[in-house]
């Protein structure tokens, strides 16, 4: 059963500029401004932090001339966009198929040498776009202690100063200076959160690919108005905790890596259950959409509004760590979960996740309506 990813097409309707005045704490786009036929890589449909780069000729003629099919589903998952005079949007997924979003249609079929340069085209742009995924020991030499450098938090496009303090497990950094707490704080909306975020590190030339909370604690050294240090994640870093890899992390970091739609493929039941959870909780619905499949998309569509009213979701039971599921098409797992609604205060319930796939070589995906109705 394909994923087909419903929200892309509201990219349409966005009113938005490539390109902003670029102030304090917003990091540049990368391109010509006055270029109208361009690629797009943007994270998330919501996500200010957008590299773009030129769309060749020869594109531009695959576009206007390809044969356009009407597609009797949505569009994939995509983080990848075409204009064609500074308007005309397009979606490219990762089986290289071309989607014009307004008329619902694709080229589903490009010449051998169309295909060759989207693929060599989009390879550069994700190299532009997105962070080398490191392993902690990796970015544990190349981030030293007391070293400094910049953290791009990729839904916002804002950066910062950080500079890091201890960490054996992972980084314990601290924002450099009370402007660089101001702006860690705005990107968490004002409040300190234990919320995990897809992050970049800048550092001299390098773009790593990491995860961040936003919750001070433990000690702090520096004068910068910020209560403690918080603590950031690469590939393969642990918990104090749990001596584990934490999966919402884990999640983030994939997406600020690019390898996050491409990931869907192979997660497990029980993985699944965790990036739905983390989506909802964070209303993060490109996330989310990406383990549905399109009925379920398209309810997501039209339900948005209903999840967006719950404030706060936390899984209060493990889940299975058998392998049972390896030869089944169907996986319920029952799971007890903290709800927080403003509307109507907080409770605990249990409620079953409910797995599928359509053979054993598909992907998992969620029944999402039979979780709605438990919601």
């Amino acid at each position: 059963m394909k994923r087909i990813f419903t929200l892309v097409v509201l990219a349409t309707v966005i009113a938005y500029s490539f390109y902003s005045p670029v102030g304090p704490g917003m990091a540049l786009a990368f391109g010509d401004k006055d270029d109208t036929a361009q690629y797009h890589a943007q994270t998330s449909l919501d996500s200010q932090y957008i590299t773009d780069m030129p769309l060749p000729k020869s594109m531009i003629k695959t576009i206007r001339k390809g044969k356009w099919e009407e597609i009797p589903y949505p569009v994939p998952p995509t983080d990848i966009f075409i204009s064609l005079n500074g308007k005309k949007r397009y979606a490219v997924d990762h089986q290289l198929n071309i989607y014009d979003l307004k008329n619902n249609k694709a080229v589903l079929v490009l010449p051998e040498k169309a295909a060759h340069q989207l693929a060599k085209d989009m390879k550069k742009l994700y190299g532009k776009h997105y962070g080398d995924l490191i392993t902690w020991n990796e970015a544990n030499s190349a981030l030293p202690r007391y070293s400094s450098f910049t953290v791009l938090d990729l839904d916002t496009g804002r950066t910062f100063q950080v500079q890091r303090r201890a960490g054996s497990y992972h980084a314990d950094v601290q924002p450099l200076t009370n402007e660089d707490t101001k702006i860690m704080k705005e990107i968490y909306r004002g409040t300190w959160s234990w919320d995990r975020r897809a992050i970049l590190i800048l550092s001299e030339d390098h773009k790593y690919a990491a995860s961040m909370h936003g919750m001070p604690h433990g000690k702090g050294a520096l004068q910068n108005g910020f209560p403690g240090h918080f603590c950031i994640h690469f590939q393969d870093s642990i918990t104090h905790k749990s001596r584990k890899m934490d999966h919402a992390h884990s999640i983030m970091i994939k997406k600020a890596a690019g390898e996050w739609l491409d990931h869907t493929e192979k997660l497990s039941p029980s993985e699944i259950v965790d990036a739905t959870v983390l989506s909802i909780h964070q209303h993060d619905w490109f996330i989310l959409a990406s383990v549905l499949d399109d009925q379920n998309r398209e309810l997501l569509d039209e339900k948005i509004s209903f999840l967006e009213e719950i404030d706060l979701v936390k899984r209060l039971s493990d889940l299975p760590e058998t392998r049972d599921y390896d030869t089944k098409l169907y996986y319920p797992i029952n799971v007890k979960l903290y709800i927080h609604r403003d509307s109507s205060g907080t409770e605990s319930r249990h409620v079953t996740f409910k797995l599928y796939r359509g053979s054993i070589e598909e992907p998992w995906t969620l029944d999402l309506e039979n979780l709605m109705e438990q919601l």
